[in-house]
């Protein structure tokens, strides 16, 4: 990287104890064959300056410019670049910039003059590994330029250094503010522009009429959506229920089931179903039971056996397997 500090500058900033103005504009580089003692020999050309430009408008190292103070990039800024722009056919580089206050100061007490560009002819992106050709990395204000025959940078380019006249103060006044007329017409002209695109307020009404309808439309399918999924469950419920009653009533009429027990078997609460059947008596002669088996006990190995027999036969319903393992039990004891 070419830093051209302590005995190089590319860009003087001259000011006069008569003006006190600090300028946005100055020269940053200009073409031309040179020999640093530290760099050696380099050329900047046009395409140099043009390629810096360039790169600075595609913000290709992905951060803002700064000018800073002796180089110190790392420490407090002195102006913020704001554009680039060549200038004498190219051959010259100039910078629009904003001053920090405390720059500006320094530059209006004659405590630094002169800007020095920090820049590299071959610079890679570490993240990208894209290789880029001139780029400018930003300057430094300093008090030794390296390269002469610099325009001064003055309130006035043309006075070459001198006081200004009070023609001259008014002449640039008069510049500015008409600067400032131009800037607000081009405003006025790009929000005329925006308010010409934008939909006349019928149309946006006309819109949010659809918006709301079409929201009214979906919150109406969401409750069909629903009302629909109830009236499944409801039918599906009703239906299973039915069935239930129906298989409750067959074996009841085959003498399999007694009437107390279908409002159990209905919930498929089958303890209570085995509860409220004929009693099995597990602890009569040659059962072999302990005396001290509990009903939760018989109940237990009905349903273990209920469940033995559907796994065997998958087509029996759990009602007729606790029948036929109440039965099996019984004719065993």
């Amino acid at each position: 990287m070419y830093i051209l500090h302590d005995t190089s500058a590319f860009s003087q900033i001259q000011l006069t104890e008569d003006v006190l103005l600090v300028p946005k504009q100055h020269q940053v580089l200009r073409v031309g064959k040179f020999k640093h003692p530290q760099y050696g020999e380099f050329e900047i050309t046009t395409q140099t300056l043009a390629e810096m430009k360039a790169n600075f408008d595609n913000k290709v190292r992905g951060i803002d410019m700064a000018w800073d103070y002796f180089h110190d990039s790392d420490k407090d800024a002195a102006a913020w670049v704001n554009a680039l722009e060549l200038r004498e056919d190219g051959r010259e580089l100039w910078a629009t910039v904003s001053w920090t206050p405390t720059a500006e100061k320094k530059l209006m007490e004659r405590e630094l003059r002169y800007f020095s560009p920090d820049f590299a002819f071959q610079w890679q992106d570490p993240e990208s590994g894209q290789v880029h050709s001139n780029v400018l990395f930003g300057g430094g204000l300093t008090n030794r330029p390296f390269v002469k025959e610099m325009k001064a940078i003055v309130a006035h380019e043309n006075n070459k250094g001198e006081p200004m006249t009070e023609l001259e103060k008014v002449q640039k006044a008069l510049t500015d503010e008409q600067a400032k007329v131009v800037k607000l017409s081009e405003e006025k002209s790009g929000l005329e522009q925006q308010l010409a695109a934008m939909p006349a307020p019928s149309k946006v009404e006309e819109l949010e009429a659809q918006i709301a309808k079409l929201q009214a439309d979906l919150a109406a399918a969401k409750q069909e959506s629903e009302n629909a999924l109830a009236e499944k469950k409801k039918a599906d419920e009703a239906k299973m229920l039915a069935e239930k009653e129906n298989e409750f009533n067959v074996m009841l009429s085959e003498g399999r089931v007694c009437a107390a027990q279908k409002d159990a078997f209905i919930k498929d609460d089958m303890k209570t179903f085995i509860k409220l059947s004929q009693p099995v008596n597990l602890n009569g002669k040659g059962s072999g039971a302990g005396a001290d088996e509990t009903e939760s006990d018989k109940t237990k190995s009905i349903i273990k056996l209920a469940e033995e027999k559907q796994k065997a036969n998958p087509k029996l319903n759990r009602a007729e397997a606790i029948s036929m393992a109440k039965k099996e039990i019984e004719k065993s004891k």
